[in-house]
């Protein structure tokens, strides 16, 4: 264990002691622990509060992911051939993306 998670976890004692009885913060003793310690308590709540974060992190990707699985549908692109001009000659012809249910939708309106 660094220091700073030591330091950390003494000053969330201090913590719990004063939340017990208020009386811990006016002695001398909790007074120059928690001074001392303060810096390091940052460093170890910021590192906790970022490990907790990264966990929700993954899980929200994973619970995306099957969601997104379940509902995304791959576009359909469409490459048009050049139309002749010096433009497209260089760059090639248009594109196109649509969506495969509007693609469907208007196969079914041509019919």
């Amino acid at each position: 264990m660094s220091s700073h998670t030591i330091n950390g976890i003494i000053y969330e004692i201090t913590n719990l002691l004063i939340d017990f009885d208020a009386r811990w913060a006016t002695h001398w003793l909790i007074k120059m622990i928690r001074e001392n310690c303060f810096s390091d308590w940052v460093a170890w709540k910021t590192e906790q509060t970022m490990a907790k974060v990264d966990r929700q992190i993954v899980e929200i990707t994973k619970d995306w992911e099957v969601k997104d699985h379940d509902t995304y549908v791959k576009p359909i692109i469409i490459e048009h051939q050049p139309d002749g001009s010096k433009a497209q000659d260089l760059l090639g012809g248009t594109l196109e993306i649509s969506s495969p249910w509007y693609h469907k939708q208007q196969q079914e309106n041509q019919k």
